[in-house]
């Protein structure tokens, strides 16, 4: 299994099977009654967020996809996002900030052309400062949700030993 650290933390889990019997029992725990976790089963796609009345504007959702492998096996990868509109909304912020720096830039060139005190040019470095600090809110966001995020991660491992699928030998 690997774990890597991004924007959206993602996880790979080598399977022993070919991954439906996993989402199978993805699906069947989320059809009782006091499940932990609301969310659909498609083919080789699924998805889990916590239940309505539980949710927070940072609640993470947990994206699951079965991946074929070149050697022939399947892999189940998981991809934790925030809401849609919260990531829309952190994706808008940086095109923003990021034409505004590059205008100022521009701005700023314009201003050297014609003598004038290139003003302009301060625009990139304060719209780079906004970006740091809009990423660093949501590694914040992050740590804020990392107990729905384990949890949601645990639900899917308990999934996988009931399915039968798991690696022998894979420690999660």
């Amino acid at each position: 299994m690997t774990e890597r650290l991004t924007m959206r933390p993602v996880f790979t889990i080598p399977l022993q099977g070919d991954g439906t019997a996993v989402l199978q029992k993805v699906h069947e725990r989320l059809g009782r009654e006091q499940a932990p976790f609301v969310g659909q089963v498609l083919k080789r796609h699924a998805f889990l967020q916590l239940p309505r009345h539980e949710r927070s504007l940072l609640s993470p959702y947990l994206n699951l996809q079965l991946r074929d492998r070149d050697d022939g096996s399947v892999c189940l990868d998981g991809r934790f996002t925030p809401h849609p509109a919260v990531w829309t909304g952190f994706m808008a912020i940086y095109g923003v900030l990021a034409m505004v720096g590059l205008a100022g830039l521009v701005l700023g060139w314009a201003q050297t052309t014609v003598d004038e005190y290139p003003w302009g040019f301060w625009a990139a470095p304060v719209c780079l400062v906004l970006i740091a600090f809009v990423y660093g809110a949501s590694v914040i966001g992050q740590g804020l949700t990392a107990d729905e995020m384990h949890a949601q991660r645990r639900f899917v491992e308990r999934s996988l030993h009931e399915a039968g699928e798991v690696v022998p030998g894979c420690d999660f």
